[in-house]
């Protein structure tokens, strides 16, 4: 091999390399171009998926709020119903005071908390509100009978017993209670209230 075709070679294998190494050079900068930004779309995923479980667990704490309120004001009302009517049926001349209004806006902000709950709220919740809320519903039916005065087939259950349930409507409002801490991830109590919780 002359010279001059030695040169020839090491120049073209030298112009190759350089156009080659600037090839290599854009490819290997579109890679990590392209890198960086399914790195930033990843990213991007997962601060939007954060988001929105923040604003899926604001707006379930916001719903349990609701709820817890709605139901123990009406549980409130309703023991207040059940020990006026205590009193009347020891002594009819009790003066009492009339909470029917009162009773009825509890009702009315409960299924309004209820409604807005069964679209935001775990199943584990929903089902143990909708147990107790027919709880309270039952206990109101059974007390509006007793001031009702209803004789026959329809007569209420006995003040005792509602006072019954309605102590039971307090340990199922503890668990419906439980149920939205734990869900929340602020509790690692049991579900099932304490014997010997609230006990003085």
């Amino acid at each position: 091999m002359s010279p001059s075709t030695s040169a020839l070679i090491v120049a073209v294998v030298g112009v190759a390399g350089t156009l080659l190494s600037g090839v290599l050079a854009h490819r290997g900068a579109l890679r990590s171009t392209s890198m960086e930004l399914e790195h930033a779309r990843v990213e991007r995923e997962a601060e939007r998926d954060a988001v929105e479980r923040r604003e899926n667990v604001e707006a379930r704490r916001a719903s349990y709020v609701q709820l817890n309120r709605a139901i123990r004001e009406l549980h409130l009302l309703l023991w207040q119903h059940r020990e006026t009517l205590a009193a009347r049926a020891g002594d009819p001349a009790t003066p009492t005071r009339d909470l029917a209004a009162e009773r009825a806006d509890a009702q009315r902000e409960l299924r309004e908390a209820y409604a807005t709950a069964q679209l935001v709220v775990t199943d584990d919740v929903l089902q143990a509100a909708g147990r107790l809320v027919h709880q309270l519903q039952r206990i109101h039916t059974q007390l509006a009978r007793h001031e009702q005065n209803s004789p026959g087939n329809q007569a209420p259950e006995p003040l005792d017993e509602l006072l019954d349930r309605l102590k039971n409507a307090s340990k199922s409002l503890y668990e419906v209670r439980q149920h939205m801490r734990r869900d929340l991830g602020i509790t690692n109590l049991p579900i099932e209230r304490p014997e010997d919780h609230g006990a003085r």
